[in-house]
């Protein structure tokens, strides 16, 4: 999907993201599995988090996150996010933009608490909550429970506009594309 030939028209730039965000929610070796999210704070910053869910129909996408990670704050502050997808291989970056909403102790975290495997709910019973200093490196420790732990929280980006860039030698290709109205889609000069 991604050679010279394919990637010409609007229509399979499109087709082209939805494939690799699809492939990246599915496939641990997809170089779209994990992506740079910056949100904004006293200085914007950015952390590489795991794409858990893609919906292409209503443009959203999904990871989870531990609900006392300073990135809540922020996006509690400023809900707007910029996610960075890159692949070397396929020499395609997608920066998505978007509006974030923090699902916590709700129907949609639970469902998805209830879909991850014991490893990846580990993470979320950890003490003392992530960024609090520690004495030593492995000071910290993981008292798991049965229930849904009360750290777990899904959040889901509402896709507003999705920049895509193709770097070939031939010449770059770049898009904007909007997900609330695909008419708005425009080649835009690399």
């Amino acid at each position: 999907m991604d050679s010279e030939n394919t990637l010409n028209t609007l229509e399979k730039v499109r087709d082209n993201i939805n494939y690799l965000l699809s492939d990246g929610v599915k496939n641990r070796k997809s170089d779209f599995r994990t992506f740079t999210l910056c949100t904004s704070g006293d200085y914007p910053s950015g952390r590489t988090v795991v794409l858990r869910g893609y919906n292409s129909d209503n443009g959203i996408l999904t990871f989870h996150s531990n609900i006392h990670a300073e990135k809540i704050e922020q996006l509690k502050n400023n809900p707007n996010v910029c996610c960075v997808f890159y692949s070397k291989s396929k020499k395609i970056q997608i920066r998505v933009f978007g509006h974030a909403c923090i699902n916590h102790e709700n129907d949609r975290s639970s469902d998805s608490w209830n879909r991850m495997s014991d490893m990846s709910k580990e993470c979320y019973f950890q003490k003392p909550n992530p960024g609090a200093v520690l004495s030593n490196y492995d000071k910290y420790v993981t008292e798991i429970k049965e229930k849904e732990s009360i750290a777990f929280s899904v959040i889901d980006i509402d896709i507003k506009k999705i920049d895509w860039l193709y770097l070939k030698r031939e010449g770059h290709r770049r898009a904007n594309l909007f997900f609330s109205n695909e008419r708005d889609d425009v080649w835009v000069s690399p």
